[in-house]
């Protein structure tokens, strides 16, 4: 049961991150970096949420791929929007949150506790 729930947060983040991703942006920062930062942050979660809806040791490779090729699949229609770019720097901060994320959840899996 508890699985499923999280297997729904699952795919309710990843519509939602879709939908913020691609809406327009007001292109105003109140820190630098503050975009970088904030994809960072958003893979972090995903891989965590991800981690709960899909405990098995076996689906972190899968996870962390899919995720991945999620977020290049966001920066590619960002390029085609028109009011988004494309910036290879975004992949580079998912990839550093699902690193973060995947290590957070294998250190939080070795002690017993939640995230993975």
């Amino acid at each position: 049961m508890a699985q499923r729930l999280w297997r729904w947060c699952f795919v309710g983040s990843l519509c939602v991150v879709l939908l913020v991703m691609l809406l327009p942006s007001s292109g105003a920062q109140m820190l630098p970096g503050q975009d970088k930062l904030l994809h960072g942050i958003t893979f972090i979660l995903l891989y965590l949420i991800g981690s709960r809806a899909f405990p098995e040791p076996t689906n972190r490779i899968k996870l962390f791929g899919g995720l991945f090729g999620y977020g290049v699949t966001i920066e590619l229609l960002q390029g085609l929007t028109g009011y988004r770019s494309m910036e290879l720097l975004d992949a580079a901060a998912d990839l550093a949150g699902l690193v973060a994320g995947l290590l957070w959840s294998l250190r939080k899996r070795g002690a017993g506790s939640c995230c993975g």
